[in-house]
């Protein structure tokens, strides 16, 4: 009688089996797949053994659970991100026609105004340079002012530039240096104050309007009453942002 080969030594390709090849991860369905082609190909002289068959039972089960852990979590993350997102919308209506004081650099000019350029000095300040730049990171103007004393400060730009013409009207940013009475560098924190006009809401997200200038509201250190007071240059005794 002649001998009946091993049924293990054929070259057996199941395509269910071999599309999970290639990737960086298998998911529940993946491992379903691979255990029954081993089911299906298993030497039928030395078939799986019940414990093993089991364990592997087992291991579908635990991946089973983990997965769906993983989706439940995906899905708690994304309500928090929407609710969290919802009361920021709701909030940023609340505080128009309020001052705040944000984190940033940017201001938007308006054509024929001045501009107040806000920024916290660590401490006192002998010497004071403050550099303006277009959107296309080009130097328009740079101002000099000395003795500022620690703490909120800002100094009055006339929307001109050095050659003393007034710039177009858009965003510009702004950047600050100091020195104290020893010629040490006094570290600078810049700052955007001004009252909010409006809430503009962009893919989802609520923006505060000052002018034309978009503030978010995780940059906003500080919400103040309207300051009525028409002094805009030097120390800003009401701000105190920490």
């Amino acid at each position: 009688m002649p001998e009946v080969p091993n049924i293990s030594s054929f070259q057996t390709y199941d395509p269910q089996a071999m599309n999970v090849f290639g990737r960086s991860t298998l998911g529940k369905n993946d491992f379903l797949n691979l255990l029954v082609t081993q089911l299906r190909y298993q030497n039928p002289m030395e078939p799986l053994k019940d414990s093993d068959f089991v364990a592997q039972l087992a291991q579908f089960s635990s991946l089973e659970q983990l997965e769906n852990i993983n989706t439940g979590l995906s899905y708690a993350s994304e309500l928090d991100y929407m609710l969290s997102q919802t009361i920021a919308n709701t909030m940023a209506t609340t505080i128009i026609g309020k001052e705040v004081v944000a984190e940033g650099n940017t201001i938007y000019h308006m054509s024929g105004s001045d501009d107040n350029l806000h920024f916290k000095l660590s401490g006192a300040a002998q010497n004071i340079e403050i550099q303006v730049y277009n959107q296309s990171g080009g130097l328009v103007r740079t101002i000099n002012s000395d003795d500022l004393d620690e703490g909120m400060n800002s100094i009055s730009w006339d929307g001109k530039d050095d050659g003393g013409t007034n710039v177009a009207e858009g965003e510009y940013t702004f950047s600050v240096t100091a020195t104290d009475t020893e010629g040490e560098s006094v570290n600078v924190e810049t700052r955007v104050v001004g009252i909010i006009d409006s809430v503009r809401y962009e893919n989802g997200m609520g923006y505060l309007m000052i002018g034309g200038q978009k503030i978010s509201m995780s940059d906003i250190i500080q919400i103040n009453l309207a300051d009525t007071s028409g002094d805009d240059s030097g120390q800003d005794d009401d701000y105190d942002d920490g």
